[in-house]
């Protein structure tokens, strides 16, 4: 009896059966192994150290002209940085979040215990999204707003950074849960990163074939949150209007994104609940 002390009794049933379990294993793979920090450093190598040296190029050697624009500049480059980049790198992350456990079996032997499909769906989606959030959002883009602060004159308000950091989220968020939900209807790596990757990378090439024949659906694409798109002549997206402190011309990509994140998140539950093992 002694030993059974130290058990903590689960009563959850249900989708949150075995949902605590399953939360506990996620999080030890991000935080008690080396992933957190490899993570941290690749994106403050790839989103500050990138400004750093623009900032450093554009002030020893620009031009009147050019340090005016830099502001500008740097609030391009800090979305393309922050959003687009780091976007691929969680497609890439989120690539076997699934599909791996389904090849290696693991999957398998986790729902035979008391573990419900949804809570293995969630648990993977919470704990990654927590994960990114931290490494690869909040603590660069603290970074980024530091140096950015030294580095040019007008820079942009914290509270108003700060929220162009949750639009960065955001836009994470929808390309997480996307790649995630791949992975319940595929059993091999290939389309699950070679969809998002080709929807992500090829943009201006959708972008330009929903213009042409469905111009309506333009509102309506998450990729305004981060990207430049409107083919203006200044780049615009949802972030840059946040950090800059300017009107947005549409949150309409804000709403219809959330609402893509919770229909495929329940799309994905719905299909990994009727995979067979």
């Amino acid at each position: 009896m002694s030993g059974n002390s130290v058990f903590e009794l689960n009563t959850d049933s249900g989708w949150r059966a075995g949902l605590k379990n399953l939360l506990g294993a996620e999080f030890k793979l991000w935080w008690k192994t080396r992933r957190w920090w490899t993570q941290l450093l690749i994106w403050i190598g790839i989103v500050d150290l990138f400004l750093i040296m623009i900032i450093f190029a554009e002030s020893s050697e620009g031009t009147a002209e050019s340090l005016a624009e830099l502001p500008e500049l740097i609030m391009i480059m800090y979305s393309i940085m922050g959003g687009m980049f780091v976007t691929v790198g969680v497609i890439i992350l989120m690539q076997s979040a699934i599909v791996g456990e389904k090849i290696t079996g693991t999957a398998a032997w986790v729902l035979s215990k008391p573990a419900s499909r949804s809570a293995f769906v969630i648990s993977k989606l919470i704990a990654n999204a927590f994960g990114v959030a931290i490494t690869a959002i909040l603590v660069p883009g603290l970074i980024a707003f530091t140096v950015i602060n030294y580095g040019i004159q007008d820079a942009p308000e914290f509270l108003n950074f700060l929220g162009g950091m949750g639009i960065f989220l955001f836009s994470s968020l929808f390309w997480l849960v996307f790649t995630l939900v791949l992975g319940a209807f595929y059993n091999s790596r290939g389309p699950v990163i070679g969809i998002p990757l080709g929807l992500m990378l090829g943009q201006q090439f959708v972008v330009g074939l929903i213009m042409k024949y469905i111009p309506w659906m333009y509102d309506y694409l998450p990729y305004q949150l981060v990207m430049p798109l409107n083919g203006s002549g200044a780049p615009y997206t949802v972030a840059i209007a946040v950090i800059q402190g300017t009107p947005v011309l549409s949150w309409t990509p804000v709403f219809s994104t959330l609402v893509l994140i919770v229909a495929l998140t329940a799309l994905g539950i719905w299909r990994f609940s009727r995979e067979e093992f």
